[in-house]
């Protein structure tokens, strides 16, 4: 069946990044405003800055009312994240000192941690912040794949209740071993680690089990042992890839913070000195339209290839009225 897409107006303009990356299948949860709600907080938190934010979110809304653009009212929603996050910040136009923080600042704020030390804070809030999303884009798959009756990729799959069964034990094990909590952390990594990947491993065996097929094990049994010790290893590996992956989120909020500082110090803002008005105008509108772009196009990334290739297919065909068609001929 076709499918037609129906959200409300606010999340309506990211259909414009659905339509990019294919259309959900009739049986697919659309994901417009898990898209609309995940870009719009990770641009914040990677662009945070009261001041610019402010920019963003009334020249994206102005733009919308006066073009009907869908990637301006993107940008409007973007703003206001960035507006909140400035908050947290304490960043007013790159000014540090206006603002007291509701948080930290990205650029000082430091978490000491075992085994690794002194760590930026943000960068930590950033995997963690990763975690809890491939968890949650986990569920929705399972979800996915037992609307399509895919027994096979709902259970044993590494997105599946398998997979969120060893992501989710290893998330518990390092934010037990970060919080001093050594003994509980080594239970649940005993627990916990060994059977979802013996699950993962012979998914294709349980799911013919499940599903009552005459053969359970392939016929070529010795390539099978071969072909899922190194899927298995690759699993592995992009689990941990695929988290660090979202330390960009942090390194962006940090060079935000850092950039804007050195155009603080190009306006002789950072001797105490009345700073040059035209050389933070013009840092602030370079900042914002060049780091603005590129963390855009990185949050649009990491929801291609982080969030939708765990849950999402984009394989459907869009609905057409037939009378519509009828009326334009």
């Amino acid at each position: 069946p076709p499918t037609k897409l129906k959200n409300c107006k606010l999340f309506k303009p990211f259909e414009m990044f659905i339509r990019m990356y294919g259309l959900p299948s009739y049986d697919e949860i659309d994901p417009t405003i898990i898209l609309g709600l995940t870009y719009s907080f990770l641009f914040g938190f990677m662009f945070g800055d009261v001041g610019q934010g402010l920019c963003l979110m009334i020249g994206g809304f102005l733009l919308y009312r006066a073009k009907k653009m869908n990637l301006a009212a993107i940008i409007s929603c973007c703003g206001f994240f960035s507006t909140i996050f400035g908050f947290m910040f304490g960043s007013l136009f790159g000014f540090e000192t206006i603002l007291e923080p509701l948080w930290l600042h990205p650029k000082t704020a430091m978490t000491k941690l075992p085994f690794i030390g002194n760590l930026n804070t943000v960068f930590v809030v950033a995997v963690a912040m990763g975690m809890g999303i491939v968890l949650m884009t986990m569920i929705i798959n399972v979800i996915n794949r037992l609307r399509c009756h895919d027994t096979e990729n709902a259970w044993f799959d590494t997105n599946g209740v398998a997979g969120i069964v060893f992501y989710g034990a290893l998330a518990a094990t390092v934010t037990l071993y970060m919080t001093g909590h050594a003994l509980p952390a080594t239970a649940v990594l005993v627990v916990m680690f060994v059977l979802p990947l013996a699950v993962i491993f012979f998914k294709e065996p349980l799911a013919a089990l499940i599903e009552k097929k005459a053969q359970v094990m392939p016929k070529e049994k010795g390539m099978f042992f071969v072909q899922g010790f190194f899927e298995l290893f690759e699993v592995c590996l992009s689990y941990f890839s695929n988290t660090l992956s979202f330390v960009r989120i942090g390194a962006f909020a940090v060079s935000h913070a850092a950039m804007m500082q050195v155009v603080m110090m190009l306006a002789g803002a950072e001797n105490g000195q009345a700073p040059n008005v035209i050389v933070v105008i013009v840092g602030n509108l370079v900042v914002m339209g060049m780091e603005g772009l590129i963390v855009g196009i990185q949050v649009l990334r990491l929801e291609y290839y982080e969030l939708f290739s765990r849950f999402y297919k984009g394989t459907g065909r869009e609905f057409k009225p037939f009378n519509e068609h009828r009326k334009i001929q």
